[in-house]
């Protein structure tokens, strides 16, 4: 996996689906990559959360990025400010602070007050009432903060061409 400042912009490929959606793919895999981690709003009733991303580099990339992808109209940010909204759902790989692999049920509340890592795909637009906006998903999440037996270590994981992972393997980054 790559980190967000290791994206190439030019080698993002867009496809258009029809005239609403716009598929996005990076390097033949999808438009994946790991984003600043930060403390969490906690999973809400439309099964997603927001993320506080305080990294000012970040912010401004993101909003090139957006403005790149989806060039469109009024358009709908999935940053607000600082915090960054990722869609969740069951398919969704989560990690405890040691990369163990674990299987709460997604649900509101889910991640309230912890230190999150995401690896997230940008997958498409979208068209919905009357706005656009990217479609966010998160692909796997870590957390990093206290929630029972939980700690605030983070691991590292080899960097990796390819983009598919054998279920339930780790794929985080350290920043360290």
């Amino acid at each position: 996996m790559v980190f967000w400042f290791d994206i190439d912009p030019a080698q993002i490929e867009t496809i258009a689906l029809n005239k609403d959606r716009t598929r996005f793919r990076y390097k033949g895999g999808p438009l994946r990559f790991q984003v600043p981690r930060g403390a969490c709003s906690g999973v809400n009733a439309y099964k997603s959360f927001q993320v506080e991303v305080s990294d000012p580099e970040f912010v401004q990339w993101w909003r090139q990025l957006e403005a790149q992808l989806c060039p469109r109209t009024p358009f709908n940010s999935n940053l607000r400010e600082s915090s960054l909204r990722i869609k969740i759902d069951d398919s969704v790989y989560i990690f405890d602070q040691n990369s163990t692999q674990t299987t709460p049920e997604v649900r509101e509340g889910l991640f309230r007050g912890q230190e999150l890592s995401c690896l997230i795909d940008v997958d498409s637009t979208y068209f919905f009432n009357e706005n656009w906006g990217l479609t966010i998903r998160a692909y796997q999440v870590k957390t990093l903060t206290d929630a029972p037996s939980l700690g605030n270590d983070a691991s590292s994981f080899p960097p990796e061409e390819s983009f598919s992972l054998a279920k339930g393997t780790c794929a985080f980054l350290s920043v360290e």
